[in-house]
């Protein structure tokens, strides 16, 4: 029942500013001391008149990213949460915060050359760059049968075989699902949280 109270909470904050966004998480007491601190460490989270074009649709990427993750369940729990960046990206720089390790659900950042075996053996999470179409086709075949949630950067029509494709537009962020994707990966996502594809993410 928390878990459905929480989602709808994010897709209604979804229309809202950031700290409404953020907020939707914090009926859980265990998570107010982490976005505290959030708020008060990382430098992109100031003014957004302050910040670059790029700064502000880094840190939009990262809210997105963290809260897909926040709402997903894997068959069994990894502590911490291994998110593995691979290929050419432009956004990821705010998903190598160390303050994500100090989450309830720790998250644990790093770059994965994208023909290393540890791709489809040491993570949790994929962050996925830009690639071909061969490249593609060797991705869904690679993660096939492994829990690993897929996130793409740059893929609009969402055809890479991610379970989420990001859609950046200026400042803000929204996402794609492929539910087929998604239900091969055996990772289970919060069903209010998928009724969010398409629809924007608060502006940072």
């Amino acid at each position: 029942m928390k878990m459905a109270k929480n989602a709808v909470m994010l897709a209604a904050s979804a229309k809202s500013s950031l700290t409404s966004f953020i907020c939707a998480r914090l009926d859980d007491g265990r998570l107010l001391p982490f976005i505290l601190v959030l708020l008060l460490a990382l430098p992109g989270l100031a003014r957004p008149e302050t910040r670059s074009p790029y700064q502000n649709r880094t840190h939009a990427v990262t809210t997105v990213v963290v809260g897909i993750i926040s709402y997903a369940r894997w068959p069994s729990e990894p502590k911490p949460i291994r998110l593995c960046v691979t290929a050419p990206t432009q956004y990821a720089e705010g998903l190598f915060d160390p303050i994500l390790l100090s989450a309830p659900r720790p998250i644990k950042t790093e770059r994965v050359p994208f023909d290393s075996p540890l791709l489809n053996t040491g993570c949790d999470v994929i962050y996925l760059g830009n690639i071909n179409a061969g490249q593609k086709q060797n991705f869904i075949q690679r993660i096939q049968g492994h829990s690993i949630l897929s996130i793409s950067e740059n893929d609009g029509e969402c055809s890479a075989g991610s379970a989420f494709c990001l859609q950046i537009d200026g400042d803000q962020a929204s996402f794609k699902v492929n539910l087929d994707a998604l239900a091969r990966s055996g990772v289970r996502v919060h069903p209010n949280v998928l009724q969010l594809a398409r629809k924007q993410a608060p502006p940072l």
